[in-house]
């Protein structure tokens, strides 16, 4: 039966209510603790009796201390959330006696530097030790200089594990059977190339990698499971002919992301590949024969050439920064001829305003065009020279919007 709360109004007549948060099943009370930092949970135990013991055997652990939201600006802030974490992970641990109590998700993000801690590192070692002994399926770790345990890469139950900016050894290959997906951001991998070879040499049903920050030119793509279906590579270090090499051997990839790269020649050869999305600070060359895209994303300077052998792609997103020649411009477009949709984003209307002597010298570059959104970063209101040009290259279009 729902618990009703009584009370009198201001002309006396009696209002009930239904405590509805105390009627909610376990599942669903879970479902909602996964978006919040754990501490609230805690706090949130008074909104209802029932609550009281639920955050305690939460299948979602999720703590942080980013910007100071979860606890005050102290000397000892530190050592209040480590302490915090520690103390909540005892009670979790007495209250696992209890049947049907798991943990599908740890999560623990500090800005805190714990590298000249060895107090603190001996607490975060023992807290990923209960979660791996509590077979968990999802980690995701930032913590600044913080040695990841061998231990870690010989968990079977993980699916997901995510790692920031602490450090990484892995001097034998790993053994991740579950893992699905791997990222890494800023991590520091002791002998770069060996570390993040027998990392990813130990996860054979691997779907999504994504890397942020490596060095991978040594990195023999050999290592890599065949079974990728999603790989984002940013600000990475590595060359033309090492990509090539590993996406010929991803038969499954469906979706590749690179971004802020040094590359300047991009040749893909892909017939899986279903979306691609790349961004470079640099002109570049791009050679995509890929005959199942669906979807591409390009963001570049103006200078850039992409040649696409893609019958299937007929929407796109393109953003050009920088200046460019008239014939650069139209030399590009052309060769995304076949487009149905496409998105533009550009700084000044200026750079889609062809002079006339361009128009009747070069044939329209997307005369199959139906659809076009131009967003221009910084308006001149040169509104008639531009409807000009824009039916000039696409005269097919059914909708036109400018923003």
């Amino acid at each position: 039966m729902a618990s009703k709360r009584v009370k009198k109004n201001s002309t006396g007549m009696i209002e009930s209510s239904i405590d509805i948060i105390s009627q909610l099943p376990d599942s669903l009370i879970h479902q909602i603790f996964s978006f919040l930092p754990t501490i609230y949970l805690v706090r949130m135990s008074l909104v209802s009796k029932r609550w009281r013991h639920m955050w305690v055997s939460s299948p979602f652990l999720y703590f942080e201390d980013l910007n100071n939201i979860t606890f005050n600006k102290r000397k000892r802030n530190r050592d209040m959330v480590l302490n915090f974490v520690t103390k909540y992970l005892i009670h979790r641990q007495l209250f696992m006696q209890i049947p049907y109590t798991f943990i599908v998700s740890f999560r623990f993000v500090t800005l805190y530097n714990i590298r000249s801690s060895k107090i603190a590192i001996r607490q975060i070692d023992d807290w990923l030790s209960f979660a791996i002994h509590s077979e968990v399926k999802e980690l995701d770790l930032c913590v600044n200089f913080y040695c990841l345990p061998c231990f870690v890469l010989n968990a079977s139950s993980l699916t997901i594990l995510k790692l920031r900016e602490l450090k990484l050894v892995a001097s034998s290959p790993s053994t991740l059977p579950s893992l699905k997906i791997l990222s890494l951001a800023g991590v520091k991998l002791k002998s770069n190339a060996e570390s993040l070879q027998n990392l990813v040499s130990g996860c054979p049903i691997i779907e999504e990698m994504h890397l942020s920050r490596c060095d991978l030119q040594h990195l023999d793509s050999t290592a890599v499971s065949g079974t990728i279906r999603n790989l984002s590579l940013s600000n990475v270090v590595l060359n033309d002919r090492w990509l090539g090499c590993l996406i010929s051997r991803l038969p499954l990839l469906e979706r590749l992301t690179l971004e802020w790269s040094v590359l300047k020649n991009i040749s893909i050869h892909s017939h899986s590949l279903k979306y691609f999305f790349l961004k470079s600070n640099y002109s570049i060359e791009a050679t995509l024969t890929t005959p199942n895209l669906v979807w591409l994303d390009f963001e570049c300077v103006s200078q850039s050439i992409i040649s696409v052998k893609a019958f299937n792609l007929l929407e796109a997103n393109l953003k050009l920064r920088g200046f460019h020649t008239v014939e650069t411009l139209i030399h590009l477009l052309s060769n995304l001829s076949f487009l149905k949709k496409l998105m533009l984003i550009i700084w000044k209307e200026e750079v889609l305003i062809f002079p006339k002597r361009t128009r009747e010298r070069y044939p329209s570059p997307l005369s199959n065009l139906k659809h076009l959104k131009v967003e221009i970063q910084e308006r001149t209101f040169k509104t008639a020279e531009l409807w000009g040009s824009l039916l000039w290259f696409a005269p097919s279009l059914k909708t036109l919007e400018i923003v």
